[in-house]
C-alpha cells in the first residue's frame, strides 16, 4: 500500500504547535445537538436565491430572476456556457459535498447522544461558516445575475460578465470546504456516539462467527461519507485554488471545459452511489461468496482506520497549501511537498476504499 507513514508522523511533528482546535468559551451547556436539524434547514432558507427541495436538499434558486416576464437568468444557466458550469459542475460537486449531511443529520439531532461539548459546539461553529460561505455565493449569483440583466440585449459574454462568473465560480472554493468540515463534524457524531463500534475489525472473529449484517447495516452511511470523501478528494486536486475558473470563463475560440478528470469522479460515485436492502446481510451469511465478503469487510476496516488515524494530517496538510499549484511546483521546499505526499497519499487510500465498497456491491447484486 502507497503509505507514507514516516512522512505522516514528520508532518504530524511540524504542524501540531500551530493546530488550530475550536473550543466554546463560557459556561454554557455547549450547542444543542436537538436543534442540528432544523438549524440546517433554516440556513437553506434564509437568502432569497436558495431553497430547500422536497426532500431537504439546498439548491440555488435562478429562476427569481425575471424580466420581460422571462426567467432570463435561469435560461442562461441551463444552456448558455460557460454559465451552464453552475449546475454542471460546481452545484453537483455541492450537492455530493453534503450527501452525508442529507442522508444522516437527523439521526443526529437529538441531545440523547452523549456527545462531548467541544464536538457539539464544533458543529455549531461549522454551520456559522457554511453559512457565511453560502451567504457569499448567494450574493455572487445575485451579482452575475444583474449584470446579465444589464446586458441581455448586449453581450453576456463580455469581459464585465466573465469577470463576476468566475468570481462566483471562486467562491464556491469555500462553500465547497465548510460544506466538508459540516460533513466530518456530523459523521463524528454519527458514527462514535449514533452508532456502536460503526468499525468493528472483523479480523478478530473467524469466517463462521462473522455476521454479514453488521456490515450492510452500516454500509450506506458508509458510501454516503465515501461520496463526501471522493468529493473533497477531487476539489482538493483539480479545484482549491487553481486557475479552473479563469480557464471555465475566458474565451480563447470557445470557453474552456471541467476536463476528464471531472467525469472520472463521477464514475467513481455512481459505482457506490446504489440503492440496496440491507437485510441482503442474512443472504450473503449462507451464500458462497461469504469469505469474498468477509475479506472485503477486514479490508474495508484497515481503511477506515487509516483514513480516520491520518484525517487531522491530512486536513492540516490541506490548509498549509495549494495543492494544485505545489504538485508540479519544482522550486516547492521539502515542507511544501511533504505536504503535497500527504495530500496523494489520502487520496490514494480513499479510492482503495472506493474499490472495496465496489467490490462489496458487486457481490450483494450478484447473489
Amino acid at each position: 500500500m502507497k503509505k507514507k507513514s514516516f512522512l505522516c508522523l514528520l508532518l504530524c511533528l511540524l504542524l501540531i504547535p500551530g493546530a488550530l482546535v475550536f473550543s466554546a468559551c463560557g459556561e454554557s451547556d455547549g450547542y444543542q445537538l436537538a436543534n442540528l436539524s432544523s438549524d440546517f434547514r433554516e440556513i437553506g432558507t434564509r437568502y432569497e436565491n436558495v431553497n430547500l427541495t422536497s426532500d431537504n436538499r439546498i439548491e440555488f434558486d435562478y429562476s427569481i430572476y425575471t424580466y420581460q416576464g422571462e426567467q432570463y437568468f435561469a435560461d442562461a444557466v441551463n444552456s448558455i456556457v460557460p454559465y451552464n458550469n453552475l449546475n454542471n459542475f460546481y452545484n453537483r460537486l455541492f450537492d455530493y459535498s453534503l450527501s452525508f449531511v442529507y442522508e444522516y443529520i437527523d439521526r443526529c439531532s437529538t441531545n440523547e447522544l452523549d456527545v462531548d461539548k467541544n464536538k457539539r459546539n464544533l458543529i455549531e461553529y461549522n454551520l456559522q461558516e457554511f453559512d457565511n460561505a453560502l451567504r457569499n455565493v448567494s450574493t455572487n449569483v445575485s451579482l452575475v445575475a444583474e449584470i446579465v440583466r444589464f446586458n441581455i440585449n448586449d453581450d453576456i459574454l463580455d469581459s464585465t460578465c466573465m469577470n463576476r462568473l468566475k468570481n462566483l465560480f471562486d467562491s464556491y472554493d469555500d462553500l465547497f470546504q465548510t460544506s466538508y468540515n459540516l460533513t466530518r463534524s456530523i459523521a463524528d457524531v454519527y458514527f462514535n456516539y449514533a452508532l456502536t463500534n460503526s468499525n468493528m475489525d472483523f479480523s478478530t472473529v473467524s469466517l463462521t462467527e462473522f455476521d454479514a449484517t453488521r456490515v450492510t447495516n452500516n454500509l450506506d452511511s458508509k458510501i454516503q461519507m465515501q461520496i463526501s470523501n471522493l468529493t473533497q478528494s477531487y476539489i482538493e486536486q483539480y479545484v482549491k485554488g487553481g486557475e479552473l475558473s479563469t480557464k471555465l470563463t475566458t474565451n480563447n475560440s470557445g470557453f474552456g471545459t471541467v476536463g476528464s478528470d471531472f467525469n472520472d469522479y463521477l464514475t467513481k460515485v455512481s459505482k457506490i452511489d446504489r440503492d440496496f436492502n440491507s437485510s441482503i446481510g442474512e443472504s450473503i451469511n449462507f451464500s458462497t461468496s461469504k469469505q469474498a465478503f468477509y475479506e472485503a469487510a477486514i479490508e474495508l476496516y484497515n481503511l477506515q482506520t487509516i483514513i480516520n488515524n491520518e484525517y487531522e494530517i491530512y486536513n492540516q496538510a490541506c490548509n498549509e497549501i495549494v495543492y494544485i499549484k505545489i504538485a508540479n511546483d519544482e522550486n516547492a521546499t521539502t515542507y511544501e511537498k511533504i505536504c503535497a505526499d500527504i495530500i496523494e497519499n489520502h487520496n490514494y487510500i480513499v479510492e482503495q476504499y472506493n474499490n472495496v465498497i465496489v467490490e462489496m456491491l458487486t457481490i450483494m447484486e450478484n447473489l
